[in-house]
């Protein structure tokens, strides 16, 4: 039996909140502060590429950003057209985290951790694939807080905000 692959489960606004709430501890692992709002906009669409996901592969949270774009040049392509076609996604995510207070923004730029906790049953529920998105969040979120500021990371990805 073939398993169908679902478009709308893996882009609703619950999932995409969980995935930038891992995307978000992790960050916060280096740099308290928190992430700042716009790199949000390209962690998620990144994290969530299952055409990106080989990219992944013998890496971990010390791998960089630098390294991996050097082993996995093309990232870069398309890149662009990807962020802007997941804004309205990213955007609803981080609405929907604010809302059930999962995630919260401060001093109006910084996402960080919000007083309410995803429960770890509903986050071991998830299938294989979706629950590899959650883990590449991760390792996003350790490798963005290494590239120093939003912009070194936006730079390096070969965009500009």
């Amino acid at each position: 039996m073939r398993d169908a692959h679902d478009v709308y489960a893996e882009t609703n606004p619950a999932f995409c909140s969980a995935v930038l709430v891992e995307f978000t501890k992790a960050y916060m692992s280096n740099r308290p502060e928190g992430p700042e709002t716009p790199i949000a906009y390209l962690a998620l669409p990144i994290a969530l590429s299952g055409e990106l996901a080989g990219t992944f592969d013998r890496t971990n949270k010390n791998t960089g950003l630098l390294e991996w774009l050097e082993r996995s040049p093309q990232v870069q392509l398309g890149l662009a057209e990807r962020v802007n076609a997941s804004l309205a996604i990213v955007s609803d995510a981080i609405r929907f985290g604010c809302f059930t207070r999962i995630l919260v923004i401060e001093g109006g730029t910084h996402l960080r951790l919000g007083d309410r906790k995803l429960k770890p049953s509903a986050m071991k529920a998830l299938g294989d694939e979706p629950g590899q998105a959650v883990k590449r969040a991760g390792r996003l979120g350790h490798w963005f807080a290494s590239a120093g500021s939003t912009r070194s990371a936006f730079d390096a990805l070969g965009l500009t905000v």
